[in-house]
């Protein structure tokens, strides 16, 4: 199982659509902060909290039907099942 998760967080590292949203997280994740510390009004961290997670579970959504759709087109799901049984 070890062997199997390595070689998908590799597989995962050559991915240009994770470092895209990697980055996109990021960048979400800074200015959510810096819109929160600028506005005159109290920064109350509930608040910002909330908002950043709408834009993470839309990221992680995403990026996660894209893997796993790449991986089951690609039969590498499959090929792990057999392996394992």
């Amino acid at each position: 199982m070890y062997k199997l998760l390595k070689a998908g967080l590799f597989r995962l590292k050559k991915e240009m659509s994770f470092w895209l949203f990697m980055f996109l997280s990021f960048g979400i994740a800074i200015l959510v902060l810096f819109k929160g510390y600028s506005s005159n009004n109290e920064m109350i961290l509930d608040k910002l909290t909330n908002e950043f997670t709408l834009y993470i579970g839309l990221f992680i959504a995403i990026f996660v039907s894209m893997f796993v759709g790449k991986e089951h087109s690609e039969g590498i799901i499959r090929n792990k099942i057999i392996v394992r049984a």
